[in-house]
């Protein structure tokens, strides 16, 4: 920084400080969280040993339609991923509930939940409610055991912010109400060659069905550009549905894509939806093996931004449910795409607090992190150069004044006398404007040099402080215990 100080000690002459650098060094008690240990999950269970689980449709409490259904559709994609228990179709529920008069949002009594759930033959039920109250979501799920008609387990959200912060919510959800720790599952594939794959138009929730088709046709392109698998033609597969009476917008259950898969021939099939929750989109995807009508694999994604944006996620998403790992073309546009005009402020407000109080205010910054002499440098030198801007803008606009002043006697006199006295003054003059104009250049320069040396030291400054981690950072963070945000102060200790 020594450099930058000698600039300004050249830049004004007249300024002449001297104190010591004090530098601060932060002490840092991080927060200490009390963390569960992670629980160590069995070898997986087969299909056939694993628990059956329908999930009902929540009951709406002032949300929109659609809303409720991505976020319920949400838990059951988690729910049928954990690999600890074995998700029953939501169609075949619903075909169920339609034969007994009931609607999926009207059973929400256990002896209703356990009562379908013995005509589906499942073990357990998950139902429950989404509610909105001002700007707090709650969220209530039910584990119902069917051959009790109780209620064995029971699990509560309470969130506050936008609407597609439910989304990850839902996702510890699924894992919490069937009594499971999360833990990130990975899929191991076999390099099995290719295979045979026919994908049903993804379902549209918020969205409109013309856009969940254009990103299902962009799925099925990226799908074709993995060399995994072989694609059935849109075409073809239309025509059979419609000569066997089935519409691609309905044909939404594992069953009938069973069914439809059987009849084109294919080992795997494809199917999903495609959600809107306020700027945040969910993409549910399901491949299931025709010939067992077990899920092979399960995935989702969560995106926040512009719609077009989701091209790029479609397309990653491609590779993943193939098992194979995306391109880095890919994952770059996937980076760029991500990141907000927003979120980068505030990322850069929130790390770098000197540069943006010297960027508002010269010599700001250095007092932050109580660099007390490049601060005096900066104000003093910063208030010396405006006070001489100051003044020779002063200075011109009076030499102005009086050169056109003079000029206009000069143009009026008669006399020989007077001619020569008033062109002279106001020769003189004109060359006081002059000058005094130089002098503004000068003066504007080197203010604007002192303001520009002085952010840029407070950029260095904030650099070391990261790299070092040696300064106090306040955060914003959700405590789980009081369920209410509180403010953090971290301090080094290293």
């Amino acid at each position: 920084m020594s450099q930058i100080k000698h600039i300004i000690i050249f830049l004004f002459a007249l300024t002449c400080l001297s104190a010591q650098v004090t530098d601060t060094a932060a002490v840092s008690v991080p927060p200490q969280d009390d963390v569960a240990a992670p629980l160590t999950m069995a070898a997986p269970l087969s299909p056939d040993a694993m628990p059956t689980v329908a999930v009902l449709d929540f009951e709406n409490n002032g949300l929109p339609t659609y809303e409720v259904e991505s976020l319920v559709e949400r838990l059951r994609s988690t729910v049928s991923s954990t690999g600890v228990v074995r998700l029953l179709d939501r169609k075949i529920l619903e075909k169920i509930l339609e034969e007994q008069g009931l609607q999926q949002s009207g059973c929400t009594t256990d002896e209703c939940a356990a009562e379908v759930g013995q005509l589906l033959g499942a073990q357990y039920m998950i139902g429950g409610a989404i509610g909105k109250l001002g700007d707090t979501y709650t969220v209530e799920a039910r584990w119902v055991s069917v051959s009790t008609g109780a209620t064995e387990r029971t699990e509560t959200i309470t969130y506050e912010g936008p609407v597609g912060g439910l989304v990850s919510k839902m996702e510890d959800l699924g894992w919490q109400i069937i009594g499971a720790q999360r833990v990130e599952l990975e899929t191991v594939v076999a390099d099995t060659g290719t295979i045979t794959v026919a994908i049903l138009d993804f379902e549209p929730r918020g969205i409109n069905a013309l856009e969940a088709q254009t990103l299902t046709d962009r799925f099925a392109t990226e799908i074709n550009s993995t060399g995994r698998a072989i694609l059935v033609d849109r075409r073809q597969m239309t025509e059979v549905m419609q000569e066997q009476g089935y519409e691609q917008a309905g044909c939404t259950s594992e069953e009938c894509a069973a069914e439809v898969g059987a009849l084109l021939g294919v080992e795997f099939m494809i199917n999903g939806a495609i959600g809107k929750l306020g700027d945040t989109y969910t993409i549910d995807v399901k491949m299931f093996n025709v010939q067992t009508g077990t899920a092979e694999r399960t995935k989702n994604v969560t995106y926040t931004g512009p719609v077009d944006g989701m091209i790029t996620e479609i397309e990653i998403l491609a590779w993943l449910m193939m098992g194979l790992e995306p391109p880095d073309y890919l994952l770059e546009k996937q980076d760029k795409s991500g990141e907000r005009l927003t979120d980068v402020l505030a990322n850069f407000i929130l790390n770098y607090k000197a540069t943006v109080r010297s960027a508002l205010v010269p010599g700001w910054g250095q007092l932050y992190y109580k660099d007390n002499t490049m601060a005096g440098m900066v104000m003093g030198g910063g208030a010396l150069m405006g006070f001489m801007l100051y003044n020779a803008r002063n200075n011109y606009k009076s030499s102005k004044a009086k050169a056109i002043e003079f000029h206009g006697l000069y143009m009026d006199a008669t006399k020989l006398v007077d001619l020569r006295s008033h062109k002279a003054t106001s020769k003189d003059h004109l060359s006081d404007t002059k000058r005094a104009n130089n002098k503004i250049i000068i003066y504007g320069t080197l203010l604007g040099l002192t303001y520009a040396t002085n952010v840029f030291h407070a950029y260095m400054l904030d650099k070391s402080q990261l790299a070092s981690g040696n300064f106090p950072r306040f955060e914003l963070a959700f405590n789980p215990e009081l369920n209410a945000p509180q403010l953090r102060l971290s301090i080094a200790l290293d």
